[in-house]
C-alpha cells in the first residue's frame, strides 16, 4: 500500500511539472480529452436530478478536461505561502533558464535534485507558482542558504517564491521584492493609426490599449481617429531593484496617470485619480457599464473572430479578455441584480450581473467569488464580486468579458452610454486642486513635439 501511495503521489507530481515522462495513458487522455470539443450549452443553474435552466449566454468557450490528481479529496489543505521580509540572494546563486520544450523537471534533475525531491516541490508549489504553467525563458535560482538548498523564482510581478529543501521536503515563503516608480511622457501626433504610431514612439502596446480603452467612452476610433490629430499620455512604470533577472520575462506593470487626445472637434483631458479616470470637471470618464471591470489589466484579446487557443479553429469570441495577475479584484460593471455565481462550464467560475435596460454582464473563469456574491444580491459598480483566475477552458490566468442587450452580446468597447457620476463637495475640491498641482506638466508636455519623450522620478505623495 505504501509503495502505491508513492506511486501515485509521483503521477500526480509528474502531472503538475507537465513531464515527458509521465505515465504514457495519463499524458495521452489528457491530451485527447483538451481536444475534444464539447458542444453542450451552458446551464444558468444546475439542480439536483440533473435539471437545468438555460441562459441567454451563449458559451464562447468550451469546457476544459479535469484531471483527478492523486490523493486529492474535498477536505484537502490549502497550500500556501508564509510571507517573510525580503532577503537578497547570495552571490552564488545560480540562474537556469526552462527552455523551449524542457520540462522543469529535467531542468532541475541537471541541477542534482532527485525526482522525489522535484515532485515534492512541484506539490508544495502548485498552489503558489504551478511548475507545469511556467513558460520557455522563465529563470529559477538555484541558492544555497544556511546550508539548505534553495530554489527561487517569480510570483506575481516584483513577488519572489523560495523554496527551501529539508531533506526531502520544502518550505514555501514568498517576500515582496523593492521596486521603484519611473514616470514617463510621449506625445504624438497620429499619421496613421494611434496604436502604430504610437508603438512606433517607444510607448509600450499596454499602455496604448488602456488609453484606448478609457478614450473610447468618448472616441470612436473607427471614425473619429483622422491625420494630425494629437494623443498624449503621461504613465507610470514599477520596476524591481533587486533580482531583475527573475521578472525578465514578466510584463512590468504600467499605469496611466493622464490622458490627452485631440481633433477638430474635441480636447479631451482624463486624470486618474482614486484609481479611475475623471474628466477636468470632476466627472467619471466611464460608460453606463465598465469597459474595464478590473484595475492594472492588459487587454489581451478582443471581441470579433478569432483563433480559439485552445481549441485551434476560428469562431465568435463574444467578449474581451484582460490579463492580469491571479486574485486581482473583479468588479461589477454597472449596478445589477446577480443572476448567478457558480461554477458555469467552459467560463469556469463565473458571474452573471443583470442590469437596467436589458443588459447582462458576464464575468468568466474566476479564481473565486467575493463574499455573499450569490443570485438575487444587489450589486453597486465598481463593487468587488469575484478574483482573476484560470477556470474553465482556459490557457492562462485572464477575466473574460462579455456584454449582453436583449439576449444579444455587444462589443463592450463599443458602449457609448456615459454614467453620470461626478465628484462632489469636498473630494471635488480635492481632485480640483489635484488637477492643477499637474498643470506645469501637462503644459509642458503640449510643447512636446510628435514623438517627443522624457522619463521623470515620481511626483510626492502630496502632489499626487
Amino acid at each position: 500500500m505504501r509503495r502505491l501511495l508513492i506511486s501515485s503521489s509521483l503521477v500526480t507530481a509528474m502531472l503538475l511539472l507537465g513531464c515527458s515522462d509521465a505515465p504514457e495513458n495519463a499524458t495521452e487522455n489528457a491530451t485527447e480529452n483538451a481536444a475534444e470539443e464539447r458542444n453542450s450549452t451552458p446551464q444558468a443553474g444546475a439542480r439536483e436530478n440533473s435539471e437545468v435552466t438555460h441562459n441567454t449566454l451563449e458559451p464562447t468557450e468550451k469546457p476544459k478536461p479535469t484531471i483527478q490528481l492523486a490523493n486529492s479529496s474535498s477536505a484537502e489543505p490549502r497550500i500556501t505561502a508564509r510571507e517573510r521580509e525580503f532577503l537578497a540572494m547570495s552571490n552564488e546563486a545560480q540562474l537556469v533558464t526552462l527552455k523551449s520544450g524542457q520540462t522543469v523537471s529535467s531542468l532541475l534533475s541537471k541541477q542534482g535534485f532527485s525526482a522525489q525531491q522535484i515532485a515534492n516541490l512541484a506539490i508544495a508549489l502548485r498552489k503558489v507558482v504551478p511548475l507545469n504553467k511556467l513558460q520557455a525563458g522563465s529563470i529559477l535560482a538555484i541558492d544555497e542558504v544556511a546550508g539548505q538548498r534553495q530554489v527561487s523564482l517569480a510570483g506575481e510581478y516584483a513577488v519572489r517564491v523560495d523554496a527551501t529543501l529539508t531533506g526531502d521536503e520544502w518550505l514555501v515563503t514568498k517576500s515582496k521584492v523593492p521596486t521603484r516608480i519611473e514616470v514617463a511622457e510621449h506625445a504624438i501626433v497620429i499619421g496613421h493609426s494611434l496604436y502604430g504610431d504610437g508603438a512606433a514612439a517607444g510607448i509600450p502596446g499596454d499602455v496604448i490599449n488602456s488609453a484606448l480603452l478609457a478614450l473610447s467612452h468618448f472616441i470612436d476610433f473607427q471614425r473619429q481617429v483622422y491625420n494630425g490629430n494629437r494623443f498624449e499620455v503621461v504613465f507610470e512604470r514599477t520596476l524591481v531593484t533587486e533580482d531583475e533577472a527573475l521578472f525578465a520575462h514578466q510584463q512590468t506593470p504600467l499605469q496611466p496617470t493622464y490622458l490627452r487626445f485631440k481633433n477638430s472637434e474635441d480636447d479631451l483631458r482624463l486624470y486618474r485619480y482614486n484609481d479611475a479616470f475623471y474628466l477636468e470637471d470632476g466627472r467619471l470618464a466611464e460608460s453606463f457599464l465598465l469597459k474595464t471591470p478590473l484595475n492594472g489589466a492588459r487587454l489581451s484579446s478582443h471581441y470579433g473572430q478569432r483563433k480559439h487557443p485552445l481549441l485551434g479553429y476560428t469562431r465568435m469570441h463574444k467578449g474581451i479578455d484582460f490579463s492580469a495577475p491571479a486574485g486581482t479584484p473583479i468588479m461589477a460593471a454597472g449596478n445589477a441584480t446577480v443572476k448567478r455565481a457558480d461554477w458555469y462550464g467552459s467560463y469556469g467560475n463565473a458571474v452573471v450581473l443583470q442590469h437596467d435596460d436589458g443588459y447582462e454582464t458576464l464575468y468568466a473563469h474566476l479564481k473565486g467569488f467575493a463574499n455573499d456574491i450569490k443570485p438575487g444580491v444587489k450589486v453597486k459598480q465598481g463593487q468587488i464580486i469575484g478574483f482573476l483566475g484560470n477556470t474553465g477552458l482556459s490557457q492562462a490566468r485572464h477575466l473574460h468579458y462579455e456584454v449582453y442587450r436583449n439576449g444579444k452580446s455587444v462589443n463592450p468597447l463599443n458602449l457609448k452610454k456615459l454614467t453620470t457620476e461626478r465628484l462632489q463637495g469636498e473630494e471635488l475640491a480635492q481632485f480640483t486642486a489635484f488637477v492643477e498641482g499637474l498643470e506645469d506638466r501637462t503644459l509642458r508636455l503640449a510643447q512636446f513635439a510628435s514623438g517627443d519623450s522624457a522619463i521623470y522620478p515620481p511626483l510626492t505623495s502630496e502632489a499626487r
